[in-house]
C-alpha cells in the first residue's frame, strides 16, 4: 500500500497572509475575499479548492485512461466552486463544486463518459465532499 503526504502552511496577519507548499511550486499571496470585507486581493480557500479539485480529477482521469489504454489527447478541466453564507450569522459552507470537462479523444465517446463517471468515483477530492457539497460534471468534446 502507498501513502502519499501533502502539506501546506499559512502565514497570516489582519486580513492577509500567504500559502506556501512544501514542495516549493505553491507559493501565493492570500487575503479574505471582498465580499466578506476583507481587500480581495489574494487567493482564497474557494479558489484554491476549485484548483485543487480540478488538477485532481484531471489526475484521477489521466491514472484511469492510462490503466485501460485510453487515449486522451487534450483535457480542460474547470472547477467552479461556491460560498454561500446567511448575513451576519457566520455560517459560511461550501455551497457547490461544479466541475466542466472539455475532452479530445480518439477513443469512443462512450468510452471517454465512463472513464469520466469512473473519475467522479474515485477522485479523492470527490470522495471528500462527497454527501456533505453538492457535485455536478458537465462533459463535452474539446473543439
Amino acid at each position: 500500500m502507498g501513502e502519499l503526504q501533502a502539506r501546506a502552511t499559512v502565514s497570516w496577519s489582519g486580513y492577509r497572509g500567504e500559502v506556501r507548499g512544501t514542495s516549493g511550486a505553491l507559493a501565493a499571496p492570500t487575503s479574505t475575499q471582498a465580499e466578506l470585507g476583507g481587500p480581495g486581493e489574494g487567493t482564497n480557500p474557494e479558489e484554491l479548492m476549485a484548483a485543487a479539485h480540478a488538477n485532481c480529477f484531471t489526475s484521477t482521469l489521466t491514472s484511469l485512461a492510462r490503466a485501460r489504454e485510453i487515449q486522451l489527447d487534450r483535457i480542460e478541466t474547470t472547477v467552479t466552486t461556491r460560498l454561500a453564507w446567511t448575513d451576519g450569522r457566520g455560517d459560511h459552507r461550501l455551497a457547490s463544486s461544479t466541475i466542466e470537462l472539455a475532452i479530445a479523444s480518439p477513443a469512443p465517446w462512450e468510452q471517454v463518459e465512463e472513464l469520466v463517471r469512473e473519475a467522479e468515483h474515485e477522485c479523492p477530492v470527490c470522495r471528500a465532499i462527497a454527501g456533505n457539497v453538492p457535485m455536478t460534471v458537465h462533459l463535452r468534446p474539446a473543439s
